[in-house]
């Protein structure tokens, strides 16, 4: 009823948006924009696989699991069709004070299913504001307060599927508060704060200190995730540098003995972005170095420095490279065709780790050695209507030997057996 009531609410809102176009406070024309889409995927995956809200957001194929007599369990094929993924946004603009624009965002969609995982529930994915200062001519200034899109999640490639390309790319929504100065030259530099909400940090259980779990309590005792990057734009071509530096506090308070743990796990993960756009087609590749990056959907984590305990726990990123290469092919007014290619490697620990103690992505596994994901996708459209097909093969290098060894590598990377997944995407949208 709740779910209902909130709806009806958001209908009522941009039904209303025409009575705020030509009106406001101070002599402004308000704009209330709405936006959103109906969509419909059914998908097809030849084996069992590691995925949320009913396999709707899809991540790899499952290890092998192995019964007496040698066959493999998730050696089996599922289906699946689900409409969670519509969505209903609305932009604001139309605010004008001097130079100062102000302009935001409300997005929601119904991924979250509720207690009994049946039925998807209204959600939050964006809600923000911008505050732009126009100087004519000098540098320009944006500030962005709110929930949106991660720094490091923003460019994402040509796919179909709902998790975007992930786990070969950053994914993450976060509370923000970013600052751009775009220069005259067209330079934007951008530096700012996030905080973890939906996508957090992996870290030790209050009871079991070998047990992992994910909460935004470890960053909370801690300080805000840093970003800084700079982006260059001309002719087409549009590249940008940046660097993320993420702090938790794992162990947080004072121990038994009174005295205060104080160490904090530090992950420093840099990336490039490369894109092209001609007249009709366009070509996007980027490249993460990622340390810690569980927060970030990605196969990642961190784990305690072998021979430090208690107070004295120091912690060790583990990292990981994650690329992807993905082009867009718009070969008529109806059809349009896109590739897509992703690969993943771990790279172990700076220093040696207790494997024992091993802080992981619960979306992930810690003997995945490497793994990439190749496929293609056809989308044709009528006006506002788009209809897609999807297939994409991921393919996961997986140890023989579970867990990580002290270097923060999968315990035995000379005995290894590859598992794939063919997945089958249709989807059918209503742009409105």
């Amino acid at each position: 009823m709740k779910t209902k009531s909130i709806l009806l609410a958001a209908i009522a809102v941009f039904s209303a948006s025409s009575a705020f176009a030509d009106g406001g406070e101070n002599g402004n024309k308000v704009k209330l924009k709405p936006y959103g889409f109906v969509r419909n995927y059914a998908t097809f995956d030849s084996r069992a696989v590691k995925a949320l809200a009913e396999d709707s957001f899809y991540f790899l194929p499952l290890d092998r699991a192995l019964a007496p007599d040698g066959t493999d369990k998730n050696a089996v094929y599922s289906y699946n069709f689900y409409s969670i993924t519509t969505r209903l946004g609305v932009d604001i603009s139309g605010y004008k004070y001097g130079n100062l624009f102000v302009s935001g965002k409300i997005e929601s969609d119904f991924y979250c299913l509720n207690s009994g995982g049946n039925t998807g529930t209204l959600r939050m994915r964006q809600a923000f504001m911008d505050l732009l200062w126009k100087n004519e001519g000098r540098t320009d200034y944006k500030l962005r307060i709110g929930q949106a899109w991660h720094p490091l999640a923003a460019d994402m490639p040509h796919v179909l599927g709902l998790e975007t390309g992930s786990p070969f790319n950053p994914f993450n929504r976060s509370a923000q508060v970013m600052f751009d100065a775009i220069t005259p030259s067209g330079i934007p530099l951008t530096a700012g704060a996030t905080q973890q909400m939906q996508y957090r940090s992996a870290g030790p259980k209050t009871a079991d200190v070998t047990a992992s779990e994910q909460s935004n309590r470890f960053q909370k005792h801690a300080f805000p995730e840093l970003y800084a990057g700079v982006s260059y734009r001309k002719n087409g071509f549009l590249g940008r540098l940046g660097v993320d530096v993420v702090n938790i506090r794992p162990q947080y308070g004072y121990a038994d003995d009174g005295k205060k743990y104080s160490n904090l796990m530090t992950g420093v993960s840099p990336f490039i972005f490369l894109q092209y756009t001609g007249d009709k087609f366009q070509v996007k590749a980027k490249s993460v170095l990622a340390q810690s990056g569980e927060h970030m959907q990605l196969n990642g984590g961190y784990a305690a420095v072998a021979g430090t305990t208690g107070t004295d726990t120091e912690y060790t990123p583990i990292s990981s490279t994650v690329s992807f290469l993905s082009a867009s092919w718009l070969l008529s007014q109806q059809f349009k065709l896109m590739a897509f290619a992703g690969y993943q490697k771990n790279l172990g620990a700076a220093k040696d780790i207790d494997p024992a103690r091993v802080y992981f992505s619960g979306n992930g596994f810690k003997n995945i050695v490497d793994m990439f994901r190749v496929g293609p996708t056809l989308v044709y459209s009528i006006g506002k209507t788009e209809f897609g097909l999807e297939y994409s093969l991921t393919s996961v290098q997986y140890s023989d030997a579970a867990g990580l060894g002290t270097d923060g590598l999968p315990a035995d990377t000379d005995n290894t057996h590859q598992v794939g997944n063919s997945r089958v995407l249709l989807m059918a949208k209503l742009n409105f």
